[in-house]
């Protein structure tokens, strides 16, 4: 099996048809990861055919509701559903304070949760450190506070993914020299952008997040001017990367 990243989604709260939160699924040999779990992700893994068991480690770069809110049927369905019912435990990992966070959360849910079938794992990411079924990755907290960026190599290529981030020095060093950067572009003006790709020196750079149009060839333009030498992407759902 080739490895690739594949955009579920690369939008916001907003609500739009082409556009669902912003998700990306790391597919890696035959381990699966979604980064982000925010609106309309449960129903697109369905739509690219994948069942519930398919599906067993989940990481959160933050607790904001756009990137964690479809766990909410998602769970519901492992649990309840009588044509995909769940028998594969899952594996969710975040910054800390996940635990507290999904224990309040199941409790608004009386229902949501049995306890046969499958267990739920919740794994609080204290360092930089991430190790999921033997494969290691970074987690790094990136600005603003809580919010934290997964980054890994596999048969040499570097990607990393941001989650939502400001234009800050960590940022900058995060994506520093990486092969593949999908990064949050919606909180980052245009000059932000360019001045990201021109200092990290990232050889792709896949704008996600979107908030706004951005026009991808203007961006890629003025960088080269600034002797940027890598590649400017606009992201757009079920964009695929093969590693």
């Amino acid at each position: 099996m080739s490895d690739r990243l594949v955009l579920l989604g690369t939008g916001t709260c907003q609500l739009q048809e082409d556009r669902i939160a912003s998700s990306v699924l790391l597919e890696l040999d035959v381990l699966r990861v979604v980064f982000d779990f925010g609106r309309g992700v449960a129903g697109r893994l369905t739509s690219l055919g994948f069942k519930q068991d398919d599906i067993r480690h989940v990481v959160l770069s933050h607790f904001h509701p756009d990137h964690l809110s479809d766990l909410i049927p998602f769970l519901q369905a492992a649990t309840w559903s009588q044509i995909d019912p769940r028998t594969a435990d899952l594996h969710l990992y975040g910054p800390e304070g996940l635990d507290a966070l999904f224990r309040g959360l199941l409790g608004l849910f009386d229902a949501l949760m049995r306890d046969d079938g499958f267990r739920l794992h919740l794994h609080e990411i204290r360092d930089h450190r991430l190790v999921i079924e033997g494969f290691e990755l970074v987690s790094s907290e990136l600005p603003p506070a809580g919010n934290r960026g997964l980054k890994f190599t596999r048969r040499g290529v570097t990607c990393a993914l941001t989650g939502d981030s400001l234009f800050h020095d960590e940022e900058i060093e995060f994506l520093r020299d990486v092969d593949l950067a999908i990064v949050d572009a919606g909180h980052l003006s245009d000059d932000e952008l360019i001045e990201l790709a021109v200092q990290s020196r990232a050889r792709r750079l896949v704008c996600s997040h979107l908030y706004r149009e951005i026009d991808g060839a203007k961006l890629a333009t003025l960088a080269t001017r600034r002797g940027y030498d890598g590649e400017i992407v606009l992201g757009e759902d079920l964009m695929s990367f093969t590693l």
